[in-house]
């Protein structure tokens, strides 16, 4: 499963809703952070999970305006949401890095380019800190969960900084 169809069917888990309220609460949960998500994306990955029996849904007319199609998940669905839920839990994954590429080629660039290069990403991690320091701060809820989900990409920023700053010390 997908991060994306894993998301989608967690907020359809929480409770029925269509398109528009999936793409609403992407939004206001601060998912496209984490994830590359279009609205288009979110109409054919419901599409997708209900052909695959994980999501079910309905007509709902409105009165005025064009009806809406509402999702809710299936017992199937909520089956391997759970199983793929302890699945993400319980294994450290690791995302391709265009960074890494880089490093394996970095030694054909010149040592000024390669340290101006390293330099210029150690201020765009200086920036995310800044920025991911702002959230914590706004933070007023008591959910540990939710309040992880903004201190963990501040530990591993903050240790991306120090790793940088390490390397940079050595060239």
């Amino acid at each position: 499963m997908t991060l994306l169809e894993l998301t989608v069917l967690g907020i359809i888990a929480e409770g029925a809703c269509h398109a528009y309220n999936v793409e609403k609460i992407i939004k206001k949960r601060g998912t496209r952070n984490r994830l590359n998500i279009g609205f288009s994306t979110i109409y054919s990955t419901l599409k997708k999970m209900e052909s695959r029996g994980l999501l079910e849904s309905s007509f709902a007319p409105q009165e005025n305006l064009p009806g809406r199609r509402v999702y809710s998940i299936t017992a199937k669905g909520e089956r391997v949401f759970s199983e793929e839920l302890k699945k993400a839990l319980s294994q450290p994954q690791r995302a391709p890095s265009l960074f890494e590429t880089g490093l394996d080629f970095g030694k054909y660039l010149n040592h000024n380019e390669l340290k101006e290069a390293l330099s210029l990403y150690d201020a765009e991690i200086s920036r995310l800190v800044q920025i991911k320091v702002r959230e914590i701060t706004n933070f007023d809820g008591n959910d540990a969960l939710k309040r992880a989900l903004l201190t963990r990409p501040l530990a591993l920023l903050q240790a991306e900084r120090k790793w940088i700053k390490e390397l940079m010390s050595l060239l």
